[in-house]
């Protein structure tokens, strides 16, 4: 007998150990849906505390969805496989107020509507002009990831964007602004490639380009989605040749406006300019998944209506910033109004 109260405090030693062990566990069953930010999100696989996760987003401006049907997965096989193996919807939103290049972009990367009398950014211009900048106290994706110490990169393709780096200066590590695609693209691969940024983003601007010069939808309109295909399939090739970068990266690829066919601008508020995509790829987004069968209880597809911010909203590029910051296991901007709960799931 005296040998065996020896192994019964052993015994009740390591249960007591073990139900410690298991009680510390995180609960990846809590909740899901809306809720506040801190309450009812399965965050467990995207915590601050897990090294080594990045974010690439590209915007294609003026991309029109009904071009990726028309060219079909043989003409644009690259963004065809993002569809196909990442969570995506063809059916997202604009900024309510307006579908231009400036404000809505400045919205991808606040998570803010555009009019300052709302709590929005306030950018309501969509030309370069030194003498007009954004608020000093609104913040962006940039802000919150170089609080946290992480590395950020801007590459983009019309001047206009050095709002931004007046705005974020400090926020942004490096900033390249080139007209040419045929230099910007390759040096934004490269970038990827060797300086593996935490969070990247890239704007491509040929099919916009190609709208106001031919009108959507035209030959000339479909080569350039064509050719943005192309070079979103570089970014690939730099992901596919880096095993070890696949692992770590998803990739939000969105639009700040479409482009109705045969017209030359995109300012009027029609489906076909205020509708855009909103794709995500990588190892945290689900393969072949609809945003919108995802997040039933938190997002609602518009049909083609054109929701403004009260009520049931719709995926917007505007919840490009806070999902990043979600997708890199961060808080969301603090002045954001848009996707500020972090609740779109991708998987």
């Amino acid at each position: 007998m005296r040998r065996l109260f020896p192994l019964v405090s052993l015994g009740i030693f390591v249960v007591v150990v073990l139900v410690v062990a298991f009680t510390a566990l995180p609960d990846r069953d809590s909740g899901g849906g809306s809720g506040d930010a801190g309450e009812g999100r399965d965050r467990a696989e995207r915590e601050p505390a897990q090294v080594d996760r990045k974010v690439l987003a590209i915007s294609i401006d003026g991309l029109n969805p009904d071009a990726l049907a028309k060219l079909g997965p043989a003409k644009t096989p690259n963004i065809h496989r993002l569809i196909d193996e990442g969570a995506s919807t063809l059916n997202a939103r604009t900024a309510y107020e307006k579908n231009i290049t400036l404000p809505n972009h400045t919205g991808m990367v606040t998570s803010d509507p555009i009019n300052a009398d709302d709590g929005g950014h306030g950018v309501t211009w969509n030309v370069g002009d030194p003498s007009r900048s954004i608020s000093k106290n609104e913040e962006s994706v940039f802000t919150v990831a170089h609080e946290a110490g992480l590395s950020t990169g801007v590459f983009v393709t019309k001047q206009k964007f050095e709002l931004w780096q007046r705005a974020w200066e400090d926020d942004i590590d490096l900033y390249v602004p080139i007209d040419d695609h045929d230099e910007l693209v390759p040096e934004a691969a490269e970038d990827l490639a060797d300086e593996r940024r935490d969070l990247t983003f890239v704007h491509l601007s040929l099919p916009d380009v190609a709208g106001h010069a031919s009108g959507g939808m035209s030959p000339e309109y479909l080569e350039a989605v064509e050719e943005s295909d192309a070079q979103v399939g570089e970014f690939l090739d730099v992901i596919d040749a880096d095993a070890g970068l696949a692992k770590e990266l998803d990739v939000i690829l969105t639009a700040d406006h479409g482009f109705k066919p045969g017209i030359t601008n995109h300012s009027e508020k029609v489906y076909e300019n205020y509708r855009i995509p909103f794709i995500v790829w990588g190892p945290d987004a689900g393969a072949g998944t609809d945003l919108y069968e995802l997040n039933a209880d938190d997002y609602r597809d518009p049909g083609e209506g054109r929701p403004d911010y009260e009520g049931p909203q719709p995926v917007r590029n505007a919840d490009l910033g806070n999902l990043a910051l979600d997708l890199l296991g961060l808080g969301p901007i603090g002045t954001s109004d848009i996707g500020k709960q972090q609740t779109l799931d991708v998987k």
